[in-house]
């Protein structure tokens, strides 16, 4: 009788155990589960980080859009989620460096809340902080969790913060934008005017009346073919800027400087764009040029201002616009 006590007995502690570590397993699920599988059900994405910039990215309808108002980059959009999705930890951190690494979270990390079927509370709330020792992967932090992980995707090999547009430890919703500046078909155009206010021989417009285009520089205007006219305005089919640069320092100083260029598109609606460039500033000290000339300015890259917008722009797409481009010609 003892013998079968002492085995039900045995039975029990057996029982009690399992439960235990079923709850302490379901438990640390709770807290490293940090992947979205139905990542088609996220309707919004909110980034705070420490420094009281805020991002906040939403599906409307079909579409995804950057605080309301602004397209998103599709190809940082198309990154976010499938790291939502795919992520997965790699290993908790260690007990030696883990108060560390909580405290850093704690003051330099970017908060992340993805939200579903819910609008008001968000299903998943995650701290993304800095790479870990192997670069492989970012220690990140589960919402009202003590316990730290090292988080990675599987079959990239880097840190994740990059693919939440984390730039360092700051976020900003320039870097989600979509950087579309000009989306104009040939046939939306009337004309442009491209003046170049340290060279005015060098300005012209480009003018297109019923089938017929012109071309006006140095006060004198000449008829040019309609395939070289829609040539030009097919420029504008599709133009791109390299950045948004709308929390640039510098900005407010470079605005009030006189011009290089200024672009005018004159939509047939009456539409008028206007894209005011400014030089910018050498990024090397001892930038040259092959002939060993040393140059004033970038001459890769111009600052502009379109809209509200302060952007960073290219020589090598402007060119053809600005007809700087040796084989780029509107005139027979």
């Amino acid at each position: 009788m003892k013998k079968l006590a002492l085995f039900f007995g045995f039975l029990l502690l057996i029982f009690i155990a399992s439960r235990y570590q079923s709850k302490k397993n379901t438990f640390d699920q709770a807290l490293s589960d940090f992947s979205v599988e139905d990542t088609a059900s996220i309707t919004k994405v909110f980034l705070a980080d420490k420094y009281n910039h805020t991002v906040t990215l939403n599906k409307v309808e079909s579409e995804w859009l950057v605080e309301e108002k602004y397209p998103i980059r599709i190809d940082a959009l198309e990154y976010l989620l499938s790291t939502i999705k795919n992520i997965r930890v790699k290993h908790p951190v260690s007990n030696s460096l883990h108060d560390k690494i909580v405290k850093n979270l704690a003051t330099s990390s970017v908060k992340v809340e993805i939200f579903t079927d819910n609008e008001k509370e968000a299903f998943k709330t995650y701290f993304v902080g800095s790479e870990s020792k192997d670069m492989i992967g970012s220690y990140m932090l589960m919402e009202n969790s003590n316990r730290a992980f090292v988080v990675y995707l599987p079959g990239f090999n880097g840190f994740l913060g990059p693919r939440y547009n984390i730039d360092g430890t700051v976020i900003s919703s320039d870097l989600w934008r979509d950087r579309t500046i000009f989306s104009i078909s040939n046939n939306e155009l009337k004309s442009v005017k491209v003046i170049n206010h340290d060279d005015s021989l060098s300005s012209f417009q480009i003018e297109r009346t019923a089938n017929q285009f012109f071309l006006t520089k140095n006060n004198e205007t000449k008829s040019i073919s309609a395939k070289n006219g829609v040539k030009y305005f097919n420029l504008f089919k599709q133009v791109n800027c390299e950045g948004f640069m709308n929390d640039f320092s510098l900005k407010d100083s470079i605005l009030n400087s006189k011009p290089f260029y200024t672009i005018e598109v004159q939509k047939i609606d009456n539409q008028l764009i206007i894209l005011k460039c400014y030089h910018k500033e050498l990024d090397r000290i001892n930038y040259t040029e092959l002939n060993d000339k040393e140059e004033t300015y970038d001459t890769d890259r111009l600052y502009a201002k379109l809209n509200d917008d302060f952007i960073l722009i290219q020589f090598y797409v402007f060119d053809k616009i600005l007809l700087r481009a040796p084989s780029f010609s509107v005139e027979k």
